[in-house]
């Protein structure tokens, strides 16, 4: 049986009424900051469009003015963005969705390592295969960051749909902050117009770190490790997914690229990859509260509980006195380079 695109089990339906709330929001927004006449005329496009009258959509353009048509463009340019966050939205709910209840899709994982453990040298390929996704800096030279936050508020949003469906989240207020973030989008630049220095292209990009990467690709190796043991093979050192990075580094003819940017590439990055950690080592200390009065301890945990030099007679948890000395054993060897 062959399997399916994840874009074949698509919620239409949803989809649709995710549009039309995006749609009519939009059209009101510009119906408040436009004359009447210019919003007529975009009416007027979108008519002209549905019916495909491609000789009325000429002469309509072509008698425009330049204020006419920046605010035309910036209409048609965010009304097919807001379309795209809802597909975006469906996708990743149907794939939370084809996971939890077990159902194979083309691209899935857990299929695809099914398939190759079949083969005599399945564990050399699973050890062997990586996969460098590497990030450049043409996406944030152009779009903004501030951009970038709204979408990923109007996201998040419309993951919230159907709970607002079923009554679990405010309608009203969900629906207002859906507008203001439209409404916040319509009166922002969505590119930039002047170049961004290679510093600023490297600090942006690492945005994508913080909001994605650092969980993601920890995630997707354990899980690529736990699938590919489920199947009997055991791997030493898989490497699925390794980051890569040319901006601050990748010359290409760029004159502003330099040692220097080279060094500070790789220190930003070594600054979001510490952070990260000081985050998860903080997050054990607040959760991971096993007191010794009711569970054993290892006498290796015991050894860096005593190493931590925390002799507060308060303390009965081992285990959340050792990430703090994990912590201080970090501060001390991170040093600049």
């Amino acid at each position: 049986m062959s399997l399916q695109k994840l874009e074949n089990y698509s919620n239409k339906a949803v989809v649709q009424e995710e549009v039309l709330i995006l749609t009519e929001l939009l059209e009101d927004i510009t119906k408040n900051m436009l004359a009447p006449e210019t919003f007529a005329k975009i009416m007027e496009l979108k008519e002209l469009s549905t019916q495909e009258d491609y000789q009325g959509l000429n002469q309509l353009v072509t008698s425009l003015t330049n204020d006419e048509m920046a605010y035309i463009s910036r209409y048609f340019s965010i009304l097919p963005l807001l379309i795209n966050i809802s597909e975006d939205v469906d996708l990743a709910y149907e794939i939370n969705h084809q996971n939890n209840i077990d159902q194979d899709y083309l691209g899935k994982l857990s299929a695809t390592i099914k398939m190759v453990a079949e083969k005599d040298n399945a564990v050399e390929i699973l050890e062997h295969l990586n996969v460098v996704p590497v990030l450049t800096a043409h996406p944030t030279q152009v779009q903004r960051k501030s951009m970038l936050d709204l979408t990923n508020h109007i996201h998040t949003l419309l993951r919230k749909y159907r709970d607002v469906k079923l009554g679990l989240i405010n309608k009203e207020k969900w629906h207002n902050d859906l507008r203001r973030y439209i409404e916040i989008i319509m009166q922002t630049d969505m590119i930039r117009e002047k170049k961004l220095k290679v510093t600023n292209e490297i600090t942006n990009v690492m945005e994508y770190y913080n909001s994605s990467f650092l969980k993601a690709v920890p995630h997707l190796t354990a899980e690529y490790k736990r699938l590919a043991k489920k199947h009997g093979l055991e791997l030493k050192h898989p490497k699925p997914i390794t980051m890569g990075m040319w901006i601050g580094g990748d010359r290409d003819g760029n004159p502003f690229v330099t040692a220097d940017t080279l060094k500070q590439s790789a220190m930003t990055q070594c600054e979001v990859i510490m952070n990260y950690y000081d985050e998860k080592i903080y997050q054990l200390y607040r959760e991971f509260s096993l007191s010794t009065s009711i569970v054993n301890v290892s006498k290796q945990v015991r050894e860096m509980a005593r190493q931590s030099k925390d002799n507060s007679i308060y303390r009965e948890k081992s285990f959340t006195v050792v990430p703090c000395l994990i912590f201080n054993q970090k501060s001390k060897q991170q040093k600049p380079i």
